[in-house]
């Protein structure tokens, strides 16, 4: 086993490789809520079982759950997917909300998930009761394929076009793109020139050539990014050599080597200074030059000059800082660490709670005893827990 850090926002993942089969898997290195549409419920691990908290540290949900690694597992709208496969949810009373059951389902998002009723069916959106809001109509194959909702809109792929749909189910903008995002604000990151190859980020991501299906390349150039309205209309003539989403009004871009941010007109807004930019949060815009991070305002000036090898977003008004070699931290918004003390590991803040690892202890010849807690925003722990790893 060994530790990556992914990309500007020092996230740690575990990164197996398995060369004779060429498969890829991580996971986060602790777990927090990470969709900012998921519920304010934060798991915890008693005796090889999780459950769930409220953010006053009360148990909602009894440890009496299967849990699968770091990532997902978070509720949405209420209910809780089972498993990594299993098409059954839970509500915070622990009880299913209805007995049909799917060959395949997501998570929910804007109130709808994506499910398939029976193997190689067709994909549609169920409501919170189980109920088909939107029928089963989209195909499933390596050139279609169906996303969650998200702020109102899914991303929905025909013969390796990308289109989107509203929640009657009808596209808003008809399956031409090669490539799309998500929208945030109401705006869509998306590929309308090609084909081209675009170098999807993460650990596990391979190159991929668009449009999906015209089949690989190695002399195609690069894709070029720009951005859509929810009516599908282009905002900018400028291309992109990467982009992230919009957040606050302006979206990180890449011109040549350099990021800075473009407005919603698609004008710049910060010019292209810096080695790495994400999207605002809590009014600040994570950047890095000389390989150090910092903060910048709405401007492009310095809030918090790059000082750290290691950040991430600031949320409810602190930001993680650190690394295992270092221990983690969190910081305010002058830069000054926001309250005592250092953590083995540590999450960003999701709603007001933070998850931190206190202590790792060995147990055993082959164990280990580790002990968790989630704390608030002034530093105190709500909820402290500790298991056995084997």
């Amino acid at each position: 086993m060994r530790y990556l850090r992914h990309a500007i926002a020092a996230l740690l993942v575990f990164l197996t490789l398995a060369a004779s089969t060429h498969t890829c898997s991580w996971d986060y290195l602790i777990w927090i809520p990470r969709s900012q549409d998921a519920d304010p419920l934060y798991r915890f691990i008693r005796d090889g079982k999780a459950g769930y908290i409220d953010n006053t540290g009360t148990i909602v949900v009894p440890p009496t759950l299967e849990f699968y690694g770091n990532s997902g597992e978070e509720f949405h709208d209420g209910l809780l997917q089972l498993g990594v496969s299993d098409s059954q949810y839970i509500d915070r009373a622990g009880r299913k909300p209805f007995s049909k059951e799917f060959y395949s389902s997501w998570d929910f998002s804007d109130g709808l998930a994506a499910a398939m009723e029976t193997d190689g069916g067709k994909w549609g959106y169920i409501n919170t009761k189980g109920e088909f809001a939107i029928s089963p109509r989209f195909a499933s194959s390596p050139t279609d394929y169906v996303w969650p909702f998200e702020n109102g809109f899914a991303r929905i792929e025909v013969s390796g076009k990308i289109g989107y749909i509203d929640h009657t189910g009808n596209f808003t903008i008809p399956p031409t793109l090669l490539g799309g995002d998500s929208f945030h604000e109401g705006y869509a990151r998306v590929v309308v020139e090609g084909p081209c190859v675009m170098m999807n980020s993460g650990p596990c991501s391979a190159p991929a050539v668009l449009p999906h299906g015209a089949g690989g390349d190695s002399s195609l150039p690069g894709c070029k990014f720009t951005f859509v309205d929810t009516s599908g209309r282009i905002i900018t003539d400028l291309r992109f050599n990467s982009a992230r989403w919009f957040s606050g009004g302006l979206a990180p871009v890449q011109i040549g080597k350099l990021w800075g941010y473009i407005d919603t007109s698609g004008k710049l807004a910060i010019p292209p200074q810096f080695e790495n930019a994400e999207p605002f949060s809590d009014d600040l815009g994570l950047v890095s030059l000389n390989h150090l991070f910092g903060y910048v305002d709405q401007t492009g000036a310095f809030v918090i000059q790059p000082q750290f090898k290691n950040a991430e977003n600031f949320a409810d008004g602190l930001a993680l800082i650190g690394d295992q070699d270092s221990g983690y931290s969190y910081i305010n918004k002058t830069g000054q660490q926001a309250f005592p003390g250092k953590f083995i590991l540590a999450s960003s803040f999701f709603k007001g709670l933070a998850h931190v690892m206190l202590s790792e202890t060995p147990s055993g010849e082959d164990s280990r005893e580790e002990t968790f807690a989630y704390i608030d925003t002034a530093g105190e722990r709500v909820f402290t827990y500790s298991y056995t790893i084997e």
